[in-house]
């Protein structure tokens, strides 16, 4: 065995779209062709009517980290070959029954662009194994870069997404931000944001898809659970202490942690459900890929790695703070294997050495998606019986919160996007309407937060209690969903 070339990763794809899973597969094409003349794809695997969920992975960014589509195209192979089955799966230390299967596909949308990053792909296997970028040409005008060892002209498409992308003003002058205006650099950032056909390609799936509300990008190395932010260190108590207002410009990217510490003091803001749940998902996927081999991967902000603009994961996340428009998407980035003895093995290992970290990384992806799959299924089940792949949940008690479908109100485009940034509010994608008298938004909340959007001065108008409603329609709902008795016997707290 060995990895898959360019053209092997796009016929598996087209494969796995193929008349087989032709009901709940599509083929997505990309609209935008690489510099090289590439055309690149995407799967979305879900099966029924439209989803309010989705996670979308992402891999082959980087050139010369191999094994990140050899990833995906195993995680979309295991999946879609137990779902047409009617079958469980197992990858190192998971299993999943087929009612898990089918859990994920039914209830989320599941997008994988394995490989996003095709001309550097090829170039990095045919000839120069260190190259990381795309495969831009030098401009008039440019440097004269040496050639090989992983230099060249190109553009990190890693650096090139729309989120703090002029890093020179945005961070402070001592900032040790792992980004660069010289074309020659293997982190060179491009001429503008999102001038490269590949980063435009991932955002534009983005938009394709707006049920997502999960992205992963897969990278080597390192054994990193990363997620947001990559700026600055995360903050939760300070709204505006964020990457839009100008008056932190030039303070950001000195973490605590440097000698001497920050002496501005800036953190990047995001609100602390945010965070537990970032938290909370990148220790699902820590655990499965401990079950699987017993590696120790880190789940950490990715600051924590080094300071960095213009990354997918941010870029990701960033969206619906700029837009309310855009529904929220929380960002991580794997960083895959070890260290080991040389760099360039560290990137792309000996085949054989890759082959337990496609299992582990595979088996935290499905963890992952099960995890949210179950939530949107059930949403009353308990966190922890959910991800324990049991297929079980405990009864809801009496003590729990009852969550409320709402309306919000607001006066402008600000005060809707303040019920994101600000107040923590989890809206409902594409729902945003404009109206004579102002804005409106659907969103989920529970009594306090109610009240503290009416005290904001939002008019909130209440519909039904989500849980309640969840376990009324999952009784009724007859033979459209195979595991509709067992979801509601398990919110009924029945299930044994």
């Amino acid at each position: 065995m060995s990895y898959l070339n360019v053209a092997e990763v796009e016929t598996a794809l087209q494969l796995a779209a193929g008349p087989a899973n032709a009901g709940f597969t599509e083929l997505i094409t990309l609209p935008r062709i690489t510099w090289e003349g590439r055309t690149c794809r995407a799967i979305r695997i879900h099966q029924g009517a439209a989803v309010r969920g989705g996670v979308y992975l992402l891999g082959g960014i980087h050139a010369r980290e191999w094994g990140s589509p050899d990833i995906l195209i195993n995680f979309v192979r295991l999946l879609t070959d137990a779902y047409r089955a009617g079958t469980g799966l197992s990858q190192g230390g998971l299993s999943l029954d087929a009612g898990k299967v089918a859990e994920i596909v039914d209830n989320l949308d599941v997008v994988v662009f394995p490989q996003a990053n095709p001309d550097g792909r090829h170039h990095s296997m045919t000839v120069d194994p260190m190259w990381r970028k795309n495969r831009r040409s030098a401009e008039p005008g440019d440097p004269h870069c040496t050639v090989g060892g992983g230099n060249g002209p190109g553009v990190d498409i890693n650096r090139n997404y729309d989120f703090m992308w002029d890093f020179p003003t945005l961070f402070s002058p001592r900032a040790p931000v792992q980004t660069s205006v010289d074309p020659c650099k293997e982190t060179y950032r491009g001429p503008s944001a999102v001038s490269e056909p590949e980063t435009a390609n991932v955002a534009w799936l983005l938009d394709r898809v707006p049920s997502v509300g999960y992205f992963i990008d897969i990278h080597s190395f390192g054994e990193d659970i990363l997620y947001n932010w990559g700026d600055d260190d995360d903050q939760t108590t300070k709204p505006e202490m964020n990457f839009r207002n100008p008056a932190f410009d030039g303070k950001r990217g000195i973490t605590d942690s440097t000698p001497g510490g920050d002496p501005k003091k800036y953190q990047e803001y995001l609100p602390a459900t945010d965070l537990d749940d970032l938290i909370h998902l990148g220790t699902v996927m820590r655990d499965a890929i401990a079950t699987a081999h017993g590696r120790q991967y880190s789940v950490k902000g990715a600051v924590g790695l080094y300071p960095t603009s213009g990354t997918s994961d941010d870029y990701a996340y960033s969206r619906s703070f700029v837009d309310a428009h855009k529904g929220k998407v929380l960002g991580y980035t794997i960083e895959w294997g070890p260290q080991r003895a040389s760099i360039a093995k560290s990137f792309h290992p000996d085949y054989p050495d890759m082959v337990p970290i496609i299992e582990e990384v595979t088996a935290a992806l499905l963890a992952f998606c099960s995890e949210v799959a179950g939530r949107l299924a059930a949403p009353g089940r308990d966190r922890d019986a959910v991800s324990g792949m049991k297929g079980t949940a405990s009864p809801r008690s009496e003590d729990v919160v009852a969550r409320y479908h709402i309306t919000v109100y607001g006066a402008d485009r600000a005060a809707m996007a303040d019920l994101v940034r600000v107040h923590g509010v989890r809206v409902y994608a594409q729902t945003l309407q404009e109206g004579s008298g102002g804005y409106r938004v659907d969103a989920v909340c529970d009594e306090s937060e109610i009240d503290k959007l009416t005290d904001a001065g939002y008019r909130v108008d209440r519909h039904e209690d989500v849980d309640e409603a969840a376990r009324d329609s999952l009784r009724h709902v007859g033979t459209g969903n195979r595991f509709a008795a067992e979801a509601a016997a398990a919110l009924d707290g029945d299930a044994r």
